[in-house]
């Protein structure tokens, strides 16, 4: 749903009738009374739902998305028990998996955040700027993530069935793109208009109703967005790049979007990575352990837990089922406590990914000066933020691998890896990078050693619509399928998946 300020009607009406059909304790849990005026909803306190939808910001989608798509694709963790059928490309309709980020999406977090902007947005009942801008902003991180999983969904529509829309048409990927630029570049001018505060005082559980992190955070994920596309619109977003770097950013862990968990037994507060991993069991990838070993990184021991014998071994993505059976056999490593424990923290955005954009940006002559240095601001923040120690960090940035160094493409491979390295534990951010720049590069599977699967061996580059969707909204998916340049398969690729 797009609530711009210059197109809103008077959204006053809201569904309730059929709320109190099914009686008043099957009432929606964000909502603390239902008012009988038809005219309005005036009793909803926009900031109970607010920090709801931002705390399931951090959680949904975790379990069938980040975790076993996300972590498999971009090559962190590899399933060996069960979920095999992703790391080996397979197309299984069967497996909920692809379905997962979609229904978790619209029904966890769009919904809210379209309920909070109906009642916050101008000549709204409760009427807020920087309510509406914040909502907004975490909308459209949801609404970022979706479309880079899928590519064309329900969006100018998407979201509304409280309002009756149910079967919402499939909008274009680049007019989605285009459209969350221009609602941060909103959300950003009404922030910038903040006085102390956003106004969800007591109820932010991400920045504290902090104006100023809320707006280093939007201009940061207006960033994020506008590198997305860079080489699919240049024309377009090469003037929001420059106006981004010119913006203040995320620029120290202290400034991360993160929700951190406690390390315990209760399941509403310990890490929800802890909660898949104890369920899935997954191993640390080899691509992993190799990069790390390597070249003597000391996140090896944070990121991988050692066998018995105190070595590291990664478990290989994508093997055929002769030699996964053989492999199977033997001793592997799990990932990390920091990665998957109790305590793990889930990030929505750090200051390391804005200073690897910062050096990409200026490797390419896009805006600011001195990759190297970003670059090597980028990898001390990543160590930084997962706990390696001043001197092992000093040690590593005495090495080459810390200083870019050759022709301009290998430099930009550098700064991939490490950017790669520095997702982690948000793994699926990881594996939209490795689509969006082609690195780290993930070969071609070759039928023998690796298996195929659906797409002849190459990185999927996006989900298969859900089946639940081609059931209740057919014409419109359908519609959208023969539009795609492809099939509605794994290696369709999205609009900005071009560089590969």
């Amino acid at each position: 749903m797009i609530l711009k300020r210059h197109k809103m009607k008077n959204y006053k009406l809201i569904l309730i009738a059929a709320l109190f059909f099914v009686g008043l304790n099957a009432c929606d849990e964000h909502f603390k009374e239902v008012n009988t005026n038809p005219n309005g909803i005036s009793d909803v306190n926009p900031a109970h739902l607010f920090a709801n939808a931002a705390r399931k910001s951090f959680r949904s989608g975790i379990s069938g998305y980040d975790y076993r798509i996300g972590g498999q694709m971009a090559h962190f963790y590899v399933g060996v028990f069960v979920e095999r059928y992703i790391d080996q490309y397979n197309q299984d309709l069967s497996g909920d998996s692809y379905e997962s980020l979609y229904g978790t999406v619209y029904k966890d977090l769009i919904k809210y955040y379209n309920e909070i902007l109906m009642l916050t947005g101008p000549g709204m009942e409760k009427e807020h700027e920087m309510q509406y801008a914040v909502a907004d902003v975490m909308a459209v991180q949801a609404y970022s993530k979706l479309t880079d999983a899928y590519g064309d969904v329900p969006y100018f529509n998407g979201g509304l069935g409280n309002s009756g829309e149910l079967s919402p048409v499939y909008d274009k990927q680049r007019d989605i793109y285009i459209d969350l630029l221009d609602r941060l570049s909103n959300d950003i001018d009404a922030l910038k208009r903040a006085d102390g505060t956003v106004g969800f005082i007591g109820q932010d559980p991400v920045y504290n109703d902090s104006p100023d992190l809320w707006l280093r955070f939007a201009n940061s994920l207006r960033l994020r967005l506008a590198m997305r596309i860079r080489h699919v619109e240049p024309s377009i977003v090469n003037a929001i790049i420059t106006a981004s770097l010119g913006e203040p950013l995320l620029e120290s862990n202290s400034h991360n979007a993160v929700s951190l968990s406690v390390d315990g037994n209760n399941s509403e507060l310990f890490s929800p990575w802890f909660g898949v991993f104890d369920y899935y069991n997954f191993r640390i990838s080899d691509k992993v352990v190799a990069q790390l070993s390597s070249t003597n990184d000391p996140r090896l021991s944070i990121y991988a837990k050692p066998m018995s014998d105190g070595t590291y071994k990664g478990f290989v993505n994508g093997l055929v089922e002769e030699i996964f059976g053989e492999a199977i056999r033997e001793e592997h490593s799990f990932p990390g406590e920091y990665l998957v424990g109790r305590g793990a923290p889930v990030f929505l955005m750090t200051a390391a990914e804005m200073a690897f954009l910062q050096a990409e940006c200026a490797l390419f002559g896009l805006g600011g000066s001195d990759a190297n240095a970003h670059y090597r601001n980028g990898i001390e923040l990543s160590m930084r933020r997962v706990g390696v120690s001043e001197e092992d960090i000093a040690a590593f940035m005495a090495t080459s691998i810390a200083t870019l160094s050759g022709a301009q493409e290998e430099q930009f491979e550098q700064i991939c890896t490490q950017l790669w390295l520095a997702f982690a534990p948000n793994v699926s951010e990881a594996y939209s990078m490795m689509r969006r720049t082609g690195y780290p590069v993930i070969p071609t599977r070759d039928g023998v050693i690796l298996d195929q699967g659906d797409t002849e061996g190459e990185l999927p580059s996006r989900l298969i619509y859900p089946l639940s969707e081609k059931l209740t909204n057919s014409d419109n998916v359908n519609k959208a399928i023969s539009e795609m340049e492809g099939e509605d398969v794994l290696s369709t690729r999205v609009w900005w998946d071009v560089r590969r």
